[in-house]
């Protein structure tokens, strides 16, 4: 793999990682006990960096 091609990639994970935790942030706390997550657990997952799927 190029060096662009892993840019690209860490690019793309980066930008659905955050949307994913800006929609993780906003869930009522009923939708995170279904999903079977707490707050805090929410909140560790959402601000992770983004190399540490």
């Amino acid at each position: 793999m190029h060096m662009t091609e892993t840019l690209r990639l860490w690019r793309e994970r980066w930008t659905e990682r955050r949307l994913f935790a800006r929609e993780l942030d906003m869930l009522p706390d009923e939708t995170l006990r279904d999903f079977g997550m707490t707050r805090e657990a929410a909140y560790e997952q959402s601000h992770r960096p983004f190399w540490r799927a």
